[in-house]
């Protein structure tokens, strides 16, 4: 089952209804993981003009509430969203804004657990540069000395 079609589960489960509205924002958050509220917008008034900020502000409020998805700051001071899926890791570039996704490491969620202490979530962002852009910044530093 597709992190998409779980969050619909979870919106039928608690009464919600799944309007146009809330099916295209699943839609793009499913496939563009880590957008902010601006770019979700932006993309969604290409299939529906008339959705305003607004909806999307309100629809992503609703969708975290009931865990749908998760917002993340990413370094910045404005949210990121990505549709809930396994526990995982944020790299993210300095750089570029580049962010690579990976799996928690299990020792984390063990070491956790045998102190008795019940995980409602692992997240963890690393901050540096990408390897294309330590590339570029190694190159730019040779050419300078």
């Amino acid at each position: 089952m597709t992190a998409r079609s779980r969050a619909i589960e979870q919106l039928r489960a608690v009464g919600k209804r799944v309007t146009p509205e809330r099916e295209l924002l699943l839609r793009i958050l499913a496939s563009n993981p880590h957008l902010d509220a601006m770019e979700i917008h932006r993309i969604a008034r290409e299939e529906q003009p008339r959705m305003s900020l607004a909806t999307v502000y309100r629809t992503l409020g609703l969708f975290e509430e009931l865990g749908v998805v998760r917002a993340c700051g990413l370094g910045e001071a404005h949210a990121h969203y990505e549709v809930r899926h396994d526990d995982h890791l944020h790299l993210i570039c300095t750089e570029c804004g580049r962010i690579i996704d990976l799996p928690s490491p299990a020792p984390l969620r063990e070491i956790a657990e045998s102190e008795g202490f019940q995980i409602e979530r692992i997240r963890i962002e690393l901050i540096g540069l990408c390897s294309a852009c330590a590339k570029k910044r190694g190159a730019k530093s040779g050419k300078d000395g």
